[in-house]
């Protein structure tokens, strides 16, 4: 368990959360053939992130509905082989605690960026090697075991985790 700031966050791996369990993101680390990972810049917030998001209705319980979607939506790329890979608990001051879904996908296509049709920026997409957007993504110690399980994932897929790869943004 970390703990930053008040808000602790316990990484749980294979393991689906209880029932009764609030779910509020499923996002993705999504592997190209290279074992670069997709990354996402909303230049509005700021910030680097994984695509993926909030479960909606239209997906109808299906958290990999969810993950397709997202990707789609936010990054425009179509996903094979996904992965469920734990939950992130989520424990903040008067909240009950939460649960953050992470799986792995291999990326399938890759098309031209469009708007997010949730809010209608084009997003920054960056494909990097792991360590790479780990960095970017700024989650820090929290995030490390989630990250090295989405790792092993992609190396049992037989990608090549680790070797020099370009970045490619755009």
């Amino acid at each position: 368990m970390t703990t930053t700031d008040e808000v602790s966050y316990t990484w749980h791996e294979a393991v689906h959360p209880p029932a009764a369990m609030e779910v509020t993101q499923v996002y993705g680390y999504v592997f190209d053939a290279l074992a670069r990972v997709v990354v996402l810049r909303d230049t509005h917030i700021g910030s680097w992130n994984l695509p993926g998001g909030t479960p909606e209705e239209v997906d109808g319980g299906d958290r990999v509905a969810t993950l397709v979607r997202e990707v789609a939506e936010e990054v425009q790329v179509t996903i094979t082989d996904p992965v469920y890979l734990g939950y992130q608990q989520v424990a903040r001051p008067g909240r009950a605690p939460y649960a953050q879904l992470r799986m792995a996908a291999r990326l399938d296509r890759l098309d031209a960026r469009a708007p997010d049709p949730d809010n209608g920026r084009v997003h920054v997409r960056c494909l990097c090697p792991v360590s790479e957007a780990a960095e970017l993504l700024g989650w820090g110690p929290p995030a490390a075991p989630q990250i090295k399980c989405a790792a092993v994932t992609a190396v049992a897929w037989g990608l090549p985790v680790g070797s020099p790869a370009p970045v490619h943004t755009g």
